[in-house]
Parts: structure tokens; sequence; C-alpha cells
């Protein structure tokens, strides 16, 4: 079963099969990231919650550290808790387990509000950039490696859809786009905080849309019709 989603930051949550919170994040070195970040790459999103204190998650960490290596078509994030008490692990911890397990190309960090936590580790959570949905939530890490990888075979073939010739462009304080599809193409253009700046509609013959209210600075920009959902990032002067 899936879950629907757009970007970024802690929004509000809808539940199964409907639009659910996106999330920041940020690493012991001080560098954030987003779910949408990752996905508007078009590249799937592994987030594997895992316990300091699991024995099962620290059998299971080299294997995950030699995958994501293996599998750099797929973005693999450590978020790590402890699952048996409410203590936060400091990073020192965080580092000796990237040393010991090899998770130099896993982007870890302590997940302190248990936000992928849930219940108890390990558990998987797959994202799917086609169409900003939930693919997988489990415990199983084969059913999690083999879904993202799927995604990446279905994300290559859904690149020749009609909004993958879309051009957009900025300039005298508005965003123009070329090459719209018919019929109905939504657009919603949310800021790094997570908030929703814009809500549009690019089937109505406008083209052209006033952003110069705006701040300065990098919006992810989605973009959905009846066939295909894209995200992209736009740096607003």
């Amino acid at each position: 079963m899936k879950k629907l989603y757009p970007l970024l930051l802690a929004f509000v949550g809808f539940g199964l099969n409907a639009q659910v919170a996106n999330h920041m994040v940020e690493d012991c070195n001080n560098n954030q990231n987003s779910i949408y970040q990752v996905l508007s790459t078009g590249t799937p999103l592994i987030v594997a919650s895992k316990g300091f204190d699991c024995s099962i998650c620290v059998s299971r960490a080299p294997g995950w550290g030699n995958w994501a290596s293996n599998n750099p078509q797929v973005a693999v994030w450590g978020a790590m808790t402890n699952t048996y008490n409410s203590n936060i692990p400091p990073c020192s911890q965080l580092a000796t387990w990237v040393s010991n397990h090899g998770w130099s190309d896993i982007y870890s960090f302590i997940d302190s509000s248990k936000h992928f936590f849930e219940f108890g580790t390990p558990r998987y959570i797959v994202y799917d950039p086609s169409d900003s949905t939930i693919a997988y939530e489990g415990g199983n890490q084969s059913t999690a490696r083999s879904t993202a990888l799927g995604l990446v075979s279905n994300n290559i073939s859904l690149k020749e859809n009609a909004l993958e010739s879309l051009y957009f462009y900025y300039q005298d304080g508005n965003l123009n786009f070329e090459n719209v599809p018919e019929g109905n193409t939504a657009l919603e253009l949310y800021n790094l905080a997570g908030k929703k700046e814009r809500s549009l509609n690019l089937g109505d013959g406008r083209k052209s849309f006033m952003m110069s209210d705006l701040p300065s600075g990098i919006y992810l920009m989605r973009l959905q019709n009846s066939s295909a959902v894209i995200s992209r990032k736009i740096v607003l002067p």
C-alpha cells in the first residue's frame, strides 16, 4: 500500500493513500538534506531507521554499507536512534558506526525526534520519485532494496512523459513556462522551510507567473498532470 506526499520539512500528514509530511534532517557535520531534495533529482530513496542498541541492526549494518556503495542510483539514509531507551545518541557514536560499518556512502544522522522510528528497528521506508509516494514501509531489507531498484527502472521509462519536455525559466520577476502539455498541469512551489508558496494551474493558458514577491533562494517545484509527476529545483535571484 502506498502513501502520497509532497515536498520538504514536516508538513501536516494526511494518512494512508494521501499526501503526508516531508522532512528535513541534518547530520553531525551540519549538512542538511530533505526527502524532496533527493526525489527532485529523480533518485529513489531508502530511509533505514536503525538502532544503535538493536542487534539485528548491528549485524546488518556492513551489508547496507556495501549495498549503498554498489548501488549509487539509489539514495540511502541512516536514521539512527536508540531502540530501547529514550536517550538521544551522541554524534561520537554515529561516527564510530559509520567508520566500523562502511557507511561513507550513506547519509547518516541522529533521528533525535524519532521521526522515522515509529515502533521499532530496523524499519525501512522507500520513496518513489516518479509520483511522490511511499512505495514500501516495513522491516524487510530485501523488499526495500528490490523495491528501490525497481523504481530506478520505472523512473527511466517515465523520462519520456510529456512533462519532461516542459521548459521553464525565470526572467524579470516572472516564472515562465514553455512546451506545457495539453490538459491541466498543477504546480506547487515550496521553499526550503517546507512552506508552500504557490499553488497554480498551467492548464488555463497562462504560462507566466509573477514571483518577484518571493525572497531569493532555492525552491522546489512539483508539477503533476494526469499521467506523471516531476519535481524540479529552481533558484530565484
